[in-house]
């Protein structure tokens, strides 16, 4: 007799399949940290939560020694902001925009003048293309920013940013360092002087720190070099005794600049004369008078490459090469249709992936206050007749809008990350 009981089925159990590990768990942490250099350092915040060995390789310093060595280092572009009752600048990074946020063709117009002849010009109008990924504005969040006082003069070194002593009129022997990679301030050794707008040029991996100060009080450190090297402060006499005529421009104006770095030597202009200095005996010489200089003097300038590159008070942009043993700034040639559009009192300039990034201040509130946004224009450069000329070309123009309701002056500043 065949019994009806049906016997209950047993459940299989299920093979659970493990996954194999990833690829990056099993790669060494050298290899690991060669691969993600590679990556724009503006996706380390979002790669740094995949796990505890990213966050790990990404906040070290060993990554960004990576990325300078495989060439993979970005420039990271920087603007400064005093704001109205405010003691410090406030520092906001621009950080690129992902393509894929605006993908939409937009163009800038400018209204020009009837006279005014250009291949661009429709109806009265010159239209450049808005930059098709733009900027954002990131605000360097407190405390990295207390302590940075507006107007100091500032060296960039890598991916450091000095600020050397004081502003006009508050002389300070304090030096700051802002560390790019991390957004974070250190003190350095202070200068032997207090010094109130001294500038500074970039020699053999030593930064050399010129006036700020009474030439006759303090000429035996008169000048001050910081080894970056040893992190610490040599002090070397100004122009002697002999130099009268020198002595006398450099402590009559306090806005005297080192012009240029060229073949071991530094080059200073005063009272329109140009001046050579000798960091290795001292020695100072009159390399020209300055009569034949541009009349619409330089007002701010930076570096690309092994070329200067400056902004007049007026907006015209020139270029620099050395030639007769002296700077000769020439205007940067195909740059008449954006010559119209640059109204404003301030003006910064910045080398960014080898191209110019001008900006200004359009928006005029008052004679001491902006409003918020900031226009910039990109623009590429072309040397021609083997180096006799430079040419632009405007490849956009756009506009910077910053988190505040108004500033009084802005400047600006790159460095390599």
């Amino acid at each position: 007799m065949i019994s009806g009981r049906v016997e209950p089925t047993k459940k299989k159990k299920k093979n659970t399949v493990r996954e194999p590990p990833s690829m990056f768990s099993s790669l060494p942490d050298e290899i690991v940290e060669n691969i993600l250099a590679r990556v724009s350092r503006w996706k380390y915040p979002s790669l740094s939560l995949v796990s505890k060995r990213f966050h790990t390789l990404l906040s070290s310093i060993e990554i960004y020694k990576t990325r300078s060595q495989i060439g993979a280092s970005e420039t990271c572009s920087y603007v400064l902001l005093k704001l109205p009752d405010h003691p410090s600048a406030s520092w906001f990074s621009l950080r690129p925009k992902p393509n894929s946020q605006n993908r939409t063709k937009r163009w800038f117009s400018l209204e020009t003048k009837p006279n005014n002849q250009n291949r661009t010009k429709r109806r009265g109008k010159i239209k450049f293309k808005r930059d098709s990924c733009g900027f954002s504005v990131v605000p360097i969040p407190s405390p990295s920013t207390d302590s940075f006082p507006e107007l100091c003069r500032i060296k960039t070194v890598g991916s450091d940013i000095y600020i050397i002593g004081g502003p006009y009129e508050e002389p300070s022997s304090s030096v700051r360092i802002f560390d790019c990679r991390s957004h974070t301030s250190r003190d350095a050794p202070n200068m032997t002087v207090a010094r109130e707008s001294a500038l500074s040029a970039l020699l053999d991996e030593k930064i050399y720190v010129m006036g700020g100060c009474d030439i006759d009080k303090y000429n035996a450190n008169w000048i001050e070099v910081f080894d970056l090297k040893t992190q610490s402060w040599t002090s070397l006499p100004g122009p002697g005794a002999d130099d009268e005529e020198l002595r006398n421009h450099l402590g009559e104006h306090n806005y005297y600049y080192i012009v240029y770095v060229f073949e071991g030597k530094l080059y200073l202009e005063a009272d329109a004369k140009e001046y050579s200095y000798e960091p290795k005996n001292g020695a100072w010489k009159l390399v020209r008078d300055m009569s034949s200089a541009i009349s619409d003097s330089i007002d701010v300038s930076c570096e690309i490459g092994n070329l200067k590159y400056g902004c007049t008070v007026s907006g015209n942009l020139m270029w620099s090469g050395f030639e007769n043993k002296g700077i000769e700034w020439r205007e940067i040639k195909g740059l008449e249709e954006l010559q119209g559009l640059k109204t404003g009192t301030d003006f910064g300039l910045v080398g960014c992936g080898g191209q110019l990034l001008v900006m200004w201040d359009p928006y005029t509130v008052s004679p001491f206050k902006r409003s918020n946004k900031i226009r910039y224009a990109e623009i590429s450069l072309e040397s021609r007749r083997n180096g006799r000329e430079m040419w632009g070309k405007v490849e956009c123009v756009d506009v910077l809008t910053f988190p505040v309701e108004s500033y009084e002056w802005f400047d600006c500043v790159a460095a390599s990350v």
